[in-house]
């Protein structure tokens, strides 16, 4: 194991900036690469030969969808009874917990349609969504697929369970053991749909479909193909995938389980399969790379979360984030590489472990709307549930406890300079009374460089059934009020279930329509009649910043953290950089102290600097950066 240490440094003048010195620790890993495994087509699947009424076994739309690399059953209940316990303090002093109505702001996203899904076949919801150039878009949920048109209307839905089979008789639909965790994406450079989902939870029964549209249209016909559910000689089975495309690769992520154990025994080990997707366009025979074992300090690293590269999914490499899932508190995180595509040959694995500045924790059971609080969502973990990568840049999230308030809240990561020796600038996303879970997070801006995005997930607290909505974060670091989509109407209470262990979902989903910036579809889910209902919007973001281009000068966080303003500046060449703060009616501050009007000298690259404010009252702020070849920039600050 090597330590590097980088240090970005200044030539101070007012003692405001210091060097920062941060710490990556990055591992030679005994990851093993199976290159060019390959797998021959299955089977061509046409959407409009199978009928658009089919039956299904009964039994198996009522089962419960398999745990998502396992909840901690001892620690859940150890957290719950905690928050159980200050919740019920909490109400004998000041009675019942109430909340205030969402306010609309500047920020807040325009909802502009709404498709009500239908209840889910099996619980939990396991709900993705992709949508196309032309306004079609895809939304699968656990064993079904739908394809929308612009307006939302369905205009054909058929059971997963179709794409490869090879007879279309309704009472011949293949007597599958198990389908779930379906994904689907849309790729903007050849308008093609990709589908993806898993079967069979023992490694005699375990596969992967995935399914590569032949045309832009999802109604046409489809190549699909089957991927080893058991890929390594042991007794497991793959669950809960998570995908992320490049340009030239479609990459996917699978947890391999032993049959018959327990979740925390069961575990194996988390794997990455690289996919060309040319192929699968063409029909052709699959080639895919195939990295496993995949360890820190000889123990298997716990769930990968693929990053999606952004805005456009391009670029030739791919990132991965892991945390620590299972614990009370931690703050080590993982991140992931493969450095090439498919085809090159090339494509190698890298692994950094980085420290958060924020720690997480394992996330208690969300609340329901119940008098002695014995109705709960389970939250499943602490995992890593969405990233995107845009450059040097990485963000992503994870269901998390609230330390303050032991709530079930977002933790939002941002990983600087990935390439280099990154830093980790994490906090929570919060709110007085709801809970959230099962975020999904995409860029909000088409300009590389802009780190704006906008994100889906549900709620649920002890005044509001469970329902689903969003939040925008602009460049500045500043979030919008939580806007609610679709308000719950009834508990989340199935049958067989336990009312405290109740399945909240697994993953929502979140796409750019990538022709139409600004707009965004996405898909959720809301407690009805007492089970879990989907539910589908098409947003708009009514912020302009993020239209504006994105200089070589960043600013962040805003608001300040913990009295520091981190400063990014990109030269070309060597010269002076001259920075002074003012009030917003145009005051400068170094009127009353010179310490806020500061010169320092650069070389070529990346400067990366930190500015103390403690000393200063809360409030609006502009810092004016210019340097000696003509750049003028202003940024805002909010110090509080």
């Amino acid at each position: 194991m090597n330590t590097n240490f980088q240090y970005y440094t200044s030539i101070l003048k007012t003692g405001l900036f210091i060097f920062l010195a941060t710490t990556v620790c990055t591992v030679s890993s005994q990851v093993q690469i199976i290159r060019d495994v390959k797998s021959p087509l299955w089977n061509k699947f046409d959407p409009m030969s199978v009928p658009d009424v089919w039956v299904e076994t009964a039994v198996a739309n009522q089962q419960e969808m398999p745990l998502p690399l396992g909840i901690d059953d001892i620690l859940r209940k150890k957290i719950d009874s905690k928050r159980d316990a200050k919740i019920r303090r909490e109400k004998n002093q000041r009675g019942i917990i109430k909340g205030n109505p969402t306010k609309a702001t500047d920020l807040n996203p325009t909802i502009e349609t709404k498709t009500d899904g239908a209840l889910g076949s099996g619980t939990p919801n396991d709900n993705h969504i992709a949508v196309a150039n032309d306004g079609k878009f895809i939304s699968v949920m656990n064993t079904i697929i739908r394809v929308h048109n612009d307006t939302g209307k369905v205009l054909k839905s058929w059971s997963l369970q179709y794409f490869p089979n090879t007879n279309i008789k309704v009472d011949n639909i293949p007597a599958l053991t198990r389908i779930y965790d379906p994904r689907v994406v849309y790729d903007p450079y050849t308008d093609r749909f990709i589908v993806l989902y898993m079967h069979g939870v023992t490694d005699k029964t375990s596969f992967i479909v995935v399914g590569f549209s032949q045309e832009g249209d999802p109604l046409k016909p489809w190549n699909v193909y089957k991927i080893p559910g058991k890929p390594i000689s042991d007794t497991v089975w793959s669950d809960y995938p998570i995908v992320s495309q490049t340009k030239e690769d479609l990459f996917f992520t699978v947890n391999l389980l032993a049959n018959g154990s327990s979740w925390e025994e069961g575990f194996r080990e988390a794997v990455i399969w690289q996919v060309r997707k040319e192929d699968g366009y063409n029909g052709d025979t699959l080639h895919k790379n195939f990295f496993h074992n995949i360890k820190y300090e000889g123990v298997s690293i716990w769930s990968i979360c693929a990053a999606q590269n952004g805005p456009m999914p391009d670029g030739i490499d791919n990132y991965f984030l892991s945390v620590r899932p299972y614990t009370e508190k931690n703050d080590t995180v993982f991140l992931h590489r493969i450095t090439n595509t498919q085809k090159s040959g090339l494509a190698n694995y890298e692994l950094k472990v980085l420290k958060s500045d924020v720690p997480y924790a394992f996330p208690p059971s969300a609340l329901q709307p119940s008098v002695n609080l014995n109705y709960k969502l389970r939250t499943n973990d602490a995992r890593v549930l969405t990233a995107i990568r845009n450059g040097d840049h990485i963000q992503y999230m994870q269901n998390c406890m609230n330390f303050e308030t032991m709530q079930a809240h977002l933790l939002h990561g941002h990983i600087y300079k990935a390439t280099e020796t990154p830093v980790i600038k994490a906090h929570l996303f919060t709110d007085d009374t709801l809970e959230f879970g099962y975020p999904a997070m995409a860029y909000a801006s088409m300009n590389d460089g802009d780190p704006s995005t906008i994100t889906t997930a549900v709620f649920s607290s002890i005044k509001d059934f469970p329902g689903m909505g969003m939040f925008y974060q602009n460049r500045y670091g500043e979030y919008s009020k939580f806007v609610k989509i679709k308000n719950g109407e009834s508990l989340i209470n199935y049958g067989g279930i336990n009312p405290d262990e109740q399945r909240w979902g697994d993953y929502e989903g979140i796409q750019l329509k990538f022709n139409e910036p600004g707009v965004f579809y996405m898909v959720g889910s809301y407690g009805k009649s007492s089970g879990m209902s989907s539910f589908i919007s098409r947003v708009r973001l009514k912020d302009t910043v993020w239209e504006q281009p994105v200089s070589d000068i960043r600013v962040f966080p805003v608001p300040s953290n913990q009295g520091i303003v981190n400063i990014e500046w990109k030269t070309k060449q060597a010269q002076t950089l001259n920075a002074e703060l003012y009030l917003m009616n145009g005051q400068s501050v170094s009127a009353t102290s010179h310490h806020y009007n500061f010169q320092f000298k650069v070389e070529e690259g990346t400067h990366f600097y930190k500015m103390h404010t403690h000393n200063l009252p809360s409030g609006l702020y502009q810092l004016k950066l210019m340097d000696n070849l003509g750049l003028s920039e202003t940024r805002k600050i909010i110090i509080h």
